[in-house]
């Protein structure tokens, strides 16, 4: 590796994967973090989870405060994945051997593959049903184009996928700006929207706003993916502020747009993308267009990212290899079908983030409380990531409440909002902070001093 020249070469293959990327290959701005977060989320499933407050019957106003909510707490724990990269120079679940062990981190790196395949399929979808608005293609030929084009993007890597969502953060921009203004135009209906059937449930209010935060972090196990090239030593109040106010602005944006229009979509009784093409009216065409280059950015990053988890996973394949395989299997989960797709939806937001909040609350306490010198090198068995991890899991399973099963106290008391990431978050992080504590006396005189470092690094 030492002889690759990478560096901010744009139409070259990236030659690296999960290992420590080296000092003269790092380069790029924090600022990067802005564009490639905005657009990541400047696409029509942001959109269409704005859909889901109104759905679960709160009313307008009550729909954009879940949203508006749920994104500012999701994306600030973004911004905190995200900051890692610099210092780790990695993706954050190999770099978090310390506290998971080797065969810990293999099995999280499983969940994020299946959690990045997941959004491919769904994202994959979305764009399919545009493409099909507006052409005579079928529902597999127009899935095979999408999704080639979309690899392209990923195999190329880190750089190329950077400044495509430069340029497609500035375009998709303009364009969103301008679909809002038509849908606004043409929705003289969302004047009596506040009156609209729909009130103010607290376990629907909280439901909704847990689906943006569900949103928010499912991104939080890849945060450090494309900021892991940037100078070790970036600002990590730099990179987080990017990286919130990317994703948060288009989030809450396109969101309220969705929260606004989905009393007509439920009136309508179809699926999104037809409702949509209804909403654009003469306007139908360059908005399908809109859609289907919207999905791309995300898509090649749910490519890239399960490709990645592969490789730590460890499949003995090139990164380009394994992002090939895991656009394939994405492909194919989804040639089937689109149906019940709202359902489907719904269901995946609630699911994928049982397993990455008690993750995310071991991650955060480990590297913002011990620091990050000394990854990933050292022997480390894990013992209290993992019993934090399913510790956080067991004490959160009441609060749980999905299409497989809904706990007692989310049933009884919560009037069937789901409340058990925040619960698993914050006991794994309490577990692993008083674990470590024991293990280390001297931990509590470090955390004073990491926090203040974290806090005043510029």
């Amino acid at each position: 590796m030492s002889e690759i020249d990478y560096q901010e070469k744009i139409l070259a293959v990236e030659p690296f994967g999960i290992e420590p990327i080296p000092p003269k290959e790092r380069h790029g701005k924090t600022r990067q973090m802005f564009t490639l977060w905005s657009a990541t989320n400047l696409n029509v499933v942001t959109w269409f989870t704005g859909f889901l407050g109104i759905e679960f019957g709160l009313s307008l106003k009550y729909a954009v405060l879940s949203v508006v909510l749920g994104n500012i707490l999701g994306a600030a724990l973004l911004g905190l994945s995200s900051a890692l990269g610099p210092a780790l120079g990695r993706p954050l679940i190999p770099a978090s051997k310390r506290a998971f062990g080797k065969l810990g981190i293999r099995g999280l790196a499983f969940l994020n593959f299946l959690n990045n395949v997941g959004w491919l399929s769904v994202n994959l979808v979305l764009a399919v049903m545009a493409l099909q608005q507006i052409s005579s293609l079928g529902y597999l030929p127009a899935l095979l184009l999408i999704a080639v084009i979309t690899l392209i993007i990923a195999i190329y890597g880190y750089n190329f996928i950077h400044t495509f969502a430069h340029w497609m953060s500035i375009a998709m921009g303009i364009m969103f700006i301008a679909i809002t203004i038509i849908s606004v135009h043409n929705l003289p209906a969302l004047l009596s929207a506040a009156d609209a059937p729909g009130g103010f449930n607290l376990g629907m209010f909280i439901l909704s706003a847990t689906v943006a935060f569900s949103y928010q972090i499912s991104f939080c196990p890849i945060g450090a993916d494309y900021s892991r090239y940037l100078p070790e030593h970036s600002s990590k109040k730099n990179v987080w502020l990017a990286t919130f106010w990317g994703s948060s602005i288009v989030c809450i944006w396109l969101e309220i747009l969705g929260a606004m229009t989905a009393s007509l979509f439920l009136q309508a009784n179809g699926n999104p993308i037809d409702f949509f093409a209804r909403l654009m009216g003469i306007f139908t065409i360059p908005a399908m267009i809109v859609i289907i280059l919207s999905v791309l950015p995300v898509n090649a990053i749910a490519i890239y990212s399960s490709g990645l988890a592969a490789l730590c996973m460890g499949f003995p394949m090139k990164r380009y290899t394994t992002a090939m395989v895991s656009g394939s299997i994405g492909v194919l989960l989804v040639s089937f079908g689109d149906s019940h797709l709202t359902d489907t939806y719904k269901n995946f937001l609630v699911l994928l983030s049982y397993w990455i909040a008690p993750w995310l609350g071991v991650i955060l306490v480990d590297f913002y409380v011990h620091g990050t010198s000394g990854q990933p090198s050292g022997k480390y068995s894990g013992a209290a990531g993992n019993i934090a991890f399913w510790v956080g899991i067991i004490a959160s399973v009441p609060f749980m409440s999905s299409v497989l099963f809904t706990g007692p106290l989310a049933n009884n008391y919560l009037g069937g909002a789901d409340i058990s990431y925040f619960i698993s978050l914050s006991i794994s992080a309490l577990i692993y902070f008083s674990l470590q504590t024991t293990k280390s006396p001297s931990l509590a005189a470090r955390t004073i001093i990491n926090t203040e470092k974290y806090a005043t690094e510029e």
